[in-house]
């Protein structure tokens, strides 16, 4: 079992579905980056589609019922087509692009059926980009004894999982509020989760 994927999901169903689509909608677009950085290295892809997708979805924050299922389902497929298979390259990069984009794809499922585990699937996917960041850093061998703790005690993880949960709480204290321009700058985190360049 997830421990971690379950406590999340636990703490999201104190959220409106509103306020859980915006809290994937902030995780997709952090996770952005690491499929841009994949799409300049290997050229393939295509950036633009993700970014459409994650710009509907905040559009839909403002805008309740601006796109219907078939859109969304369209823009679902168009992410599918630019999700890159981990069978086609070796290296770690693409493990992160995969999670950028099945964020974005899990997020757009949520706005067709509210099924909360499409939002605890987004946490996990920026959880686990950390983790193989990390991982693939610090050479860690996956048989080491202690490897998840040193993992769950490295400082990009517990900054990760931080902003996870700052974010619901802060959303839960708001109540119903509308989203806004100002809340969504406010709980924006415009640091990287993972630094690229570190094992390029």
């Amino acid at each position: 079992m997830d421990i971690y994927r379950e406590d999340i999901k636990d703490k999201l169903k104190s959220l409106t579905a509103e306020q859980q689509l915006l809290f994937a909608a902030l995780t997709c677009e952090r996770l952005y980056p690491n499929y841009v950085y994949f799409h300049e290295k290997f050229d393939w892809g295509d950036p633009k589609v993700l970014l459409d997708s994650i710009e509907m979805i905040y559009q839909s924050l403002f805008i309740k019922n601006l796109f219907g299922s078939d859109e969304i389902q369209e823009h679902a497929e168009a992410i599918d087509m630019i999700t890159p298979d981990t069978e086609d390259y070796s290296e770690v990069f693409v493990s992160f692009a995969l999670d950028a984009c099945t964020s974005v794809y899990s997020t757009l499922n949520f706005m067709l059926d509210q099924n909360l585990d499409h939002v605890a699937d987004v946490a996990s996917y920026a959880r686990d980009t950390v983790d193989m960041f990390i991982q693939v850093r610090d050479n860690l061998n996956i048989h080491v004894n202690d490897l998840e703790t040193r993992i769950a005690n490295d400082p990009l993880m517990i900054r990760e999982k931080s902003r996870q949960l700052s974010i619901i709480e802060k959303l839960k204290s708001l109540n119903d509020q509308d989203v806004s321009d100002s809340l969504i700058e406010d709980l924006r985190d415009k640091s990287f989760i993972i630094d690229t360049e570190a094992i390029s």
